[in-house]
């Protein structure tokens, strides 16, 4: 019960650091953002003026270490938060929601297991 009335009630996520970030697709403001109930930091990664627009393009992207940083050919992520991100800058705004949950919150350690069982 008492969870149920936190999620309702409490502000579980406080914005901790905004900063501004030069990237191939032009620039974004990043904002970090920490979830008080489990402290796992998410960001989002904002071009234009958003607040109170109806239409804004949003990607929701789940942190994949491999693909993103990587470039893993065993997934498409890095080239999805590509796309995503270069969509935005043509369209002038939008955000990218990038959830620190690697591997859709199985962990790092997981997926690599996950990868040998594949070979």
């Amino acid at each position: 019960e008492l969870l149920k009335y936190r999620k309702k009630h409490d502000i579980l996520v406080e914005e901790v650091a905004v900063a501004k970030i030069p990237t191939t697709w032009g620039e974004f403001n990043l904002h970090a953002y920490n979830n008080v109930l489990d402290n796992k930091e998410h960001l989002a990664l904002v071009k234009g003026e958003v607040k109170g627009k109806e239409d804004v393009l949003v990607r929701i992207h789940s942190e994949c270490f491999t693909g993103d940083v990587l470039s893993s050919r065993r997934c498409d992520c890095g080239s999805q938060l590509h796309k995503a991100m270069k969509t935005i800058d043509e369209n002038g705004q939008g955000i990218v929601l990038y959830l620190r949950q690697e591997g859709r919150g199985i962990g790092l350690y997981n997926k690599m297991r996950a990868y040998n069982l594949q070979d």
